[in-house]
């Protein structure tokens, strides 16, 4: 699971036309696309394992953001898994540096709208706790938009989308990774159907249970927290980031005492 950290364009500087001239010599030549005969896919594992294979030349020379370099959404014939879309050895360069450079595209856009969402979320810049829950909600339903736009008609996994969005959004804010995690799992749950259209009442219900489970009574958010807690025990004993989750967990970052 890649942390926000890990895709956040700030942090891994990446030059597209140097990319583009590495590319011809980094991509190896690819296998036979897959066939589907007699109920199954002929090809499919060496498929597989060829996109890997880029994955892992592509985030070892750019980071681990480029692990998926095929997830680019707004780029509709390569969006999703590719077994089923390989290209030809020729076309091959070419077809994996416009996927990368789609994905890329993704990520600083969607870094631009945390730029300028987060200071939106500051409590000192609202007139109550009501309007820092708003500024909460709409900050959430802005960025499912977004996720969800470019793919909900063409791609049964925009739930995923809306997910790993949110859940780096949170991360962004100071939410730790696990929790972050939960707390999307709870908002987003089983509720999405993916041949229903999304509505602006389900991204709306969405946006309000993440507000409720983030801030606590008095709009105080993720980056309020008062953590005095050591990262370590005496006698070798566990952190108790390490053992204490769930309720309990939910409590202490609520800001509630036990």
């Amino acid at each position: 699971m890649v942390a926000w950290a890990d895709a956040d364009p700030a942090r891994h500087p990446f030059d597209p036309v140097e990319m583009s001239v590495a590319v011809p010599a980094l991509v190896p030549a690819p296998p036979p696309r897959p066939i589907y005969r007699s109920g199954g896919w002929i090809g499919f594992s060496e498929a597989f394992a060829w996109v890997e294979s880029i994955s892992m030349i592509l985030s070892e020379r750019y980071g681990q953001w480029a692990h998926r370099w095929y997830w680019g959404p707004w780029e509709k014939e390569q969006s999703g898994f590719l077994t089923d879309r390989i290209p030809t050895a020729a076309d091959a360069p070419a077809f994996v540096a416009d996927s990368l450079l789609a994905w890329r595209r993704w990520l600083e856009s969607l870094a631009e709208r945390f730029d300028r969402i987060l200071p939106s979320l500051d409590p000192a810049r609202a007139v109550d706790a009501a309007g820092t829950v708003a500024a909460w909600e709409v900050a959430v339903a802005e960025l499912m938009t977004f996720a969800a736009a470019p793919v909900v008609e063409y791609d049964d996994d925009w739930p995923a989308w809306c997910e790993i969005t949110l859940r780096w959004f949170l991360t962004a804010t100071g939410v730790p990774p696990a929790q972050a995690q939960a707390l999307v799992d709870e908002a987003l749950g089983e509720r999405f159907q993916l041949w229903v259209p999304l509505t602006a009442v389900e991204i709306g219900g969405v946006a309000e249970r993440v507000a409720n489970a983030v801030l606590d009574p008095n709009g105080t958010g993720p980056g309020a927290r008062v953590d005095n807690w050591p990262d370590t025990w005496p006698q070798g004993w566990p952190s108790w980031r390490a053992t204490n989750t769930g309720w309990g967990v939910e409590r202490a970052f609520r800001g509630y005492t036990a």
